[in-house]
């Protein structure tokens, strides 16, 4: 028998299946009801992180340098013939995405490349004047920032939250973890 156009099937609610959930579907089903992303530190950490870039932004908004940037300039200064690679380490940033820094600011006349004298492959970084100068005006008003974004910790927490975010930031997942118990053959 053939439907009339106007007469449509009508959609069946689906009525709660009397299987029960299996056991992992229940424990996510808690953990999500319990679930508290403003509890979670690694959330809690990015929302610093953005809160840090903010105020980094707004103090230096003239400068146009960035907290990396600044960084990098701050290093070599401090270890002046650095390699590339070397700086990546020491910042904790990525091989590439340091290189692309290094040519933005070596195309803006804030580091120098030189060639290294043990390694053709290699350049050597340094501070040139510009960036000297942007330092000169940077540094002092450093210090703001960082008061500024700890300014809601009571002041007797400030070092201990340094120490802290210190040692996550230097955990190393292989070096730290522990080494499981050797098989017996």
């Amino acid at each position: 028998m053939a439907r009339s156009p106007s007469s449509k099937p009508t959609p069946s609610k689906s009525a709660p299946s009397p299987v029960s959930p299996s056991p992992a579907a229940a424990q996510v089903d808690a953990l999500l009801r319990n679930f508290r992303l403003e509890d979670v530190p690694s959330h809690l950490l990015r929302r610093a992180h953005f809160k840090a870039e903010e105020i980094f932004a707004t103090t230096f908004s003239g400068e146009g340098v960035t907290p990396r940037q600044k960084a990098a300039l701050v290093l070599l200064y401090q270890e002046p013939g650095l390699s590339q690679n070397s700086l990546s380490e020491r910042l904790a940033m990525d091989r590439n995405t340091v290189a692309e820094m290094v040519r933005r600011m070596h195309g803006g006349g804030l580091i120098e490349r030189r060639p290294s004298p043990t390694d053709a492959r290699a350049y050597q970084l340094y501070v040139a004047p510009a960036g000297l100068d942007l330092l000169c005006r940077v540094m002092p008003r450093d210090v703001v920032v960082e008061d500024q974004l700890l300014a809601r910790l009571p002041e007797e927490y400030r070092g201990l939250f340094v120490k802290c975010l210190r040692l996550i930031a230097e955990y190393d997942n292989e070096a730290d973890a522990p080494k499981p118990d050797p098989q017996p053959d």
